[in-house]
């Protein structure tokens, strides 16, 4: 065998194992692709459906009717008042949940965080809103504000506080109060727990050289426990953020979107429309406007925080 037999030979041996390789290296990924086709179907296809679905004039009560009108129904929706009373509420809706939720978790991690009797106990206690199904939770809301039967009404009654019974899920000046102190109720367990493992993760060594220096409560909660948890507050605020704003089945199940829309939220007019009024394609448009408005305060969020950790 000639040198350049030989070297031939090392050539084809090694392009060979270079083969082997390259299919090892191919094989999971191509044991992925069922499931990454199941994934596209399931998520993607039907955002790109309704993007497209919101360009059209389909309407459930004219079934003849599916043309392509392009951005129509979004100049509509920006003269929409019912839309813009609902995006304005949900706004509203949406930070007072997740205000309210961070404070009142933070301090009441701040206190279970404490070496206090039955520590366990109230950790458990606290954590029960978040595992109880939305459904369970909004019948007994429901069953304990009821004008007629309700345990607050009854107890109010029998004390001589009010004289008729407080619609609470039914008058305008407290219905809107009623749907965001549930809401805050249901969310504020997962505030909780994410800042209570954050607080167990700072040092102890910080907060007694804080006392030796002789700083507050109020000085060693900002200069030590805030900073420190601040990566955990960002994830919980943007994720409660996120859940809030696309709720769907606590404010509907408690009022319906009523009394006359005025608990309407982006996703329960967008199932109205759909479902009630049987226009599709304006229900599509107010899904994608919720994508959009999602969007733009996620990378505002995104951009405010990680432009303070720069500066930082």
């Amino acid at each position: 065998m000639t040198g350049k037999e030989g070297n031939r030979m090392k050539y084809k041996s090694s392009d060979s194992i270079n083969v082997q390789k390259h299919r090892r290296n191919l094989r999971p990924y191509l044991m992925l692709v069922p499931a990454v086709f199941v994934l596209l179907m399931i998520s993607v296809y039907p955002v790109l459906y309704g993007i497209y679905m919101s360009m059209t004039n389909k309407n459930l009560l004219r079934p003849g009717r599916n043309d392509f009108i392009f951005l129509e129904n979004f100049i509509e929706l920006g003269k929409d008042q019912e839309f813009l009373g609902t995006l304005g509420f949900t706004f509203v809706y949406t930070f007072s949940v997740v205000i309210l939720s961070y404070v009142l978790g933070l301090g009441l991690a701040l206190l279970l965080n404490r070496k206090i009797r039955f520590r366990g106990v109230f950790r458990t206690l606290f954590l029960l809103p978040w595992v109880i199904p939305s459904v369970v939770a909004v019948v007994n809301w429901k069953w304990v504000l009821n004008d007629q039967v309700g345990i607050i009404n009854t107890v109010l009654q029998d004390w001589g506080i009010i004289e008729s019974p407080v619609l609470f899920l039914g008058d305008y000046s407290l219905v809107r109060i009623t749907v965001i102190l549930i809401s805050v109720w249901k969310q504020m367990p997962f505030m909780i727990i994410t800042l209570l493992a954050g607080l167990q993760s700072v040092p102890e060594d910080l907060y007694e050289a804080a006392e030796m220096d002789g700083a507050g409560f109020w000085q060693t909660l900002t200069g030590i426990t805030l900073p420190i948890i601040k990566p955990i507050t960002f994830i919980s605020t943007i994720l409660t953020f996120l859940w809030t704003f696309n709720t769907f089945e606590i404010i509907w199940l408690l009022t319906g979107g009523g009394p006359n829309g005025y608990t309407f939220t982006l996703p329960i007019l967008s199932y109205y429309t759909a479902f009630v009024r049987q226009d599709i394609s304006y229900a599509s448009a107010i899904a994608v406007m919720m994508i959009m408005v999602l969007l733009v305060i996620s990378l505002i969020y995104f951009r405010l925080q990680f432009g303070k950790e720069k500066e930082e």
